[in-house]
């Protein structure tokens, strides 16, 4: 049943035929109906998008669920759902008679069975129909998000993940500090796996008491030989809602980075995925706050627990980060407020600062109790215009869809480089989503890796 599992739920085949079966059964809903039924076919359109763009925009900028407007698929797509339930509905419940001229005897009551029949048909075709197009619209909503690009990425958690801790590391951290990069060291192995291995480890917060969701770890072919090598490090942080799974769940990182193994004798970066949210809905900017010490979790605990618990090159030099939306917001603040832990990093999709709600000032009240001072002297703009960081490489991308973060890309990069960051910045079709991050992660493989001591 593989085959069903990786069906493709962004573009091919599936979607099409499900966009065809929703335009065939809405064209059911709506078609041989009087002209009352038009009517109500119609204000119930103009009612549901009117509903939906009143809420879309209501907890942007009312209840300040989320920083930023949500994508006009959203909204029209949820229109959508609202009017074929309406549509779909009111068919079930009440059916809809037609209205025919006079009639008698025989004649009369065979037309009053066909319609009575005809009825009941629709009524009960009206379920199914409503779900198929609730089904359309639910597949446009994930499109726009890329958050499960397969059938398997939804009906199922990323399989192949292990609870085993990793395997006891062979060096001391103070013998793990490497001038030369690890290309230059490494030969592959006899027995080596070809493919690596990836562990859902606890991450505790011993030094910031940051209550964190589990971390992912991806440990190459190359770390289970005998004689491992040293290798360099890879932080990944993931987009908001999310979690450290969504790397796995919505991108092709495993294979990407097994790939990029098997043609460069096992090697590639430890790469470990921590949560610096706590839960699918928690935002804690990545800062220290009254959310949360979220920084000194992202800066202190993990560096150290990956330093403790894995065979991990302790040069900065050969330590990124890099994440999608929260996270590449996450990536470059990690840069600017710590560049002594990571010296490249990776931004798909930044906030141009961190946030809570499209409102600054909310922001700043709900982290900073109003201090708005406090929370200027973190962000990343106001470190680069304050500060030098000429040994940090960075990698921005975005979507050529996505007009914000596009521009928000620009800002950052012209404020990195004045700060004598070394950076590049590439767009990849489409918008603020999953599929932008999968696309652009191999090209940011490309960039961070050779700064990181792989081939």
């Amino acid at each position: 049943m593989n085959w069903i599992h990786d069906l493709n739920l962004l573009n091919g085949p599936l979607p099409i035929t499900f966009g065809l079966l929703g335009a065939v059964s809405l064209a059911y809903l709506l078609v041989r109906r009087s002209r009352r039924w038009w009517l109500f076919a119609a204000v119930s359109a103009v009612a549901s998008l009117l509903i939906s763009y009143a809420a879309s925009w209501a907890v942007i900028h009312v209840l300040f669920w989320w920083p930023e407007d949500l994508p006009s698929a959203v909204f029209l797509n949820v229109a959508l759902i609202l009017w074929a339930l309406s549509l779909g509905g009111t068919t079930a419940l009440a059916g809809l008679r037609h209205r025919g001229g006079p009639a008698s005897g025989s004649r009369a009551e065979t037309g009053r069975s066909n319609r009575s029949r005809t009825s009941r048909r629709r009524r009960l075709l009206a379920v199914p129909t409503a779900a198929a197009i609730l089904a359309v619209a639910g597949l446009q909503v994930n499109a726009a998000f890329g958050e499960f690009p397969t059938v398997g990425s939804l009906l199922a958690p990323p399989s192949a993940v292990s609870t085993a801790p990793p395997p006891v590391e062979q060096l001391a951290a103070a013998e793990r500090f490497m001038i030369t990069p690890v290309s230059q060291r490494w030969h592959a192995r006899a027995g080596q796996p070809e493919k690596g291995t990836v562990l859902s480890v606890p991450i505790p917060g011993k030094k910031s008491g940051f209550k964190a969701r589990d971390a992912i770890v991806y440990l190459p072919p190359a770390y289970h030989s005998a004689a491992r090598p040293v290798l360099p490090v890879l932080v990944l942080v993931s987009g908001q809602p999310g979690s450290p799974e969504s790397w796995l769940r919505s991108t092709a990182l495993v294979a990407d980075l097994n790939a990029y193994a098997a043609a460069h004798q096992g090697l590639a970066p430890l790469v470990v995925i921590p949560d610096p949210n706590g839960s699918e809905q928690g935002n804690t900017m990545c800062m220290d706050t009254s959310l949360g010490r979220a920084d000194t979790y992202m800066a202190t605990d993990v560096p150290a627990w990956i330093k403790t618990n894995l065979d991990a090159d302790t040069n900065p030099a050969h330590w990124a980060v890099g994440g999608f939306s929260f996270g590449g917001t996450c990536s470059l603040q990690m840069v600017t407020r710590h560049p002594d832990t990571f010296e490249t990093f990776m931004a798909i999709s930044p906030e141009r600062e961190p946030a809570l709600a499209s409102k600054r000032s909310v922001t700043v009240e709900r982290a900073f109790h109003g201090d708005a001072a406090a929370f200027d002297a973190l962000v990343p703009l106001t470190l680069l215009a304050q500060k030098s960081y000429p040994h940090i490489h960075g990698w921005f991308a975005s979507g050529s869809g996505d007009a914000t973060y596009s521009a928000n890309v620009k800002v950052l990069q012209q404020a990195a480089r004045k700060a004598g960051m070394t950076t590049q910045s590439v767009e990849f079709p489409g918008g603020h989503s999953w599929s932008v991050a999968s696309a652009a992660m191999p090209r940011g493989f490309n960039f961070m890796f050779p700064r990181l001591g792989l081939p």
